[in-house]
């Protein structure tokens, strides 16, 4: 894969230049972030026409409280959330008016984001959108996916600025040509694929159709890849671990891969209601306990007499852990029966039952030999999210960022 090709080589680039150089800024900054000034962000702010940048991580889409769905504009949901603190949007409300596609939201280390960088990928829904909301329900939809996706697309901005000032114009030079080359080779395919068209004349008609264009989408691949190329390298983190440490990670949560006894069993349920009362259901019991003790099979009588809902299925139940049955008497007697053996009659509310053990499975942990390559992969990616928030920690302690809205790192608030 290209994607492979490109990591490759912004590896070799950045040995070239040294991945811990200071990058140069105009305007460095040691320590904590300044205070977001919204007087410095009004003075930067600035008319700009069509600068959609649109991203196609569209894993977080917006249903009410913005949980996962596969498109968040057929949810019947698509305005703010009702549970969302209120204050907060009444403060948003007052000072946003309207919320243009030219409006700058942030200036991070001198470069603008302005909304449609935001919310440009979501153009075809939220004019859809626009045509069936109050034009009062619809800003705030605007608002609230530009309050969401903020952060993600600051932290970008910060990785993007990192890597133009950490690299050389020819490394930079030579980064964009292999993008360019994974745009036109596999991207394009991967969009003809999706939209069911066979040439990129086709795709472009068809993303014309959804107010976007593959100049954008390519603007889009270039950012996120570029970003995530450099994240890739930039944050070291490990990648391998030895037996050893994995298994000191699996006796340290032990308690994980704990399971119950449980047990797979047979039941003759014997009804007092479909019998005409519990005098009459006694009748059935005995004809039954007299075939089970001449031998006949279990599960033949249960198909035959049972009244429990497992009849038709010789009254087999699956894998039954501790805790999962109302009678309490029925279901001791699945973990202390001899596997094989045939209880005794137990008489319930409103029915006798017979019940029989098929296998049972002690309680106990599940093997570390079972677990020890998903393990493992949960370390790698556990160590690849750390070194990333460090990484991005460290970007945010030296940038200059301003933002007319809140947004959350790691271990702070920054507001406007």
């Amino acid at each position: 894969m290209r994607y492979a090709q490109i990591y490759l080589l912004m590896i070799a680039v950045l040995s070239i230049t040294g991945c811990e150089t200071t990058p140069k800024v105009d305007n460095p900054v040691l320590g904590p972030p300044p205070p977001r000034l919204e007087s410095a962000l009004k003075q930067q702010k600035l008319e700009h026409t069509q600068m959609a940048s649109r991203s196609d991580d569209r894993k977080n889409i917006l249903e009410g409280d913005f949980e996962e769905s596969g498109n968040p504009f057929e949810s019947p949901i698509i305005t703010a959330s009702s549970n969302s603190d209120a204050s907060t949007t009444s403060a948003i409300d007052e000072s946003v008016e309207e919320l243009k596609d030219s409006t700058v939201v942030a200036m991070v280390n001198g470069t603008p984001l302005f909304v449609s960088d935001i919310i440009g990928v979501y153009d075809f829904q939220l004019k859809q959108a626009e045509q069936r909301m109050p034009p009062e329900e619809y800003q705030k939809l605007r608002i609230a996916l530009v309050k969401r996706d903020l952060k993600n697309h600051i932290e970008r901005q910060l990785l993007i600025h990192e890597m133009k000032t950490t690299l050389k114009k020819e490394q930079l030079e030579m980064l964009q040509e292999h993008l360019v080359k994974a745009f036109e080779e596999e991207r394009i395919p991967e969009l003809q694929k999706n939209m069911g068209v066979s040439s990129p004349q086709e795709l472009e008609d068809k993303l014309n159709q959804q107010g976007r264009s593959l100049y954008f989408e390519k603007e889009m691949f270039m950012r996120q890849q570029s970003a995530l190329q450099f994240m890739s390298v930039k944050a070291k983190a490990k990648n391998d671990f030895s037996r050893e440490e994995v298994l000191a990670r699996y006796k340290s949560n032990i308690q994980d891969y704990a399971y119950p006894a449980k047990a797979r069993w047979q039941r003759i349920r014997i009804s007092y209601a479909k019998h005409g009362g519990k005098e009459k259901a006694v009748g059935v019991l005995d004809e039954v306990i007299h075939k089970l003790q001449a031998g006949e099979d279990f599960g033949t009588l249960a198909e035959k007499y049972s009244d429990g809902p497992r009849a038709e299925k010789k009254g087999q139940w699956g894998w039954t852990g501790r805790g999962s049955l109302a009678e309490t008497e029925v279901e001791a007697a699945l973990f202390e029966l001899p596997i094989g053996q045939t209880s005794q009659v137990f008489e319930t509310d409103n029915s006798f039952q017979i019940v029989k053990v098929i296998d049972r499975k002690e309680a106990g942990h599940t093997p570390f030999a079972d677990v020890q390559t998903k393990l493992e992969q949960t370390m790698v990616n556990d160590a690849r999210m750390k070194a990333t928030r460090e990484t991005l920690d460290k970007l945010y302690d030296k940038a200059i960022i301003e933002s007319m809205f809140e947004y959350e790192t790691e271990d702070e608030k920054v507001t406007k």
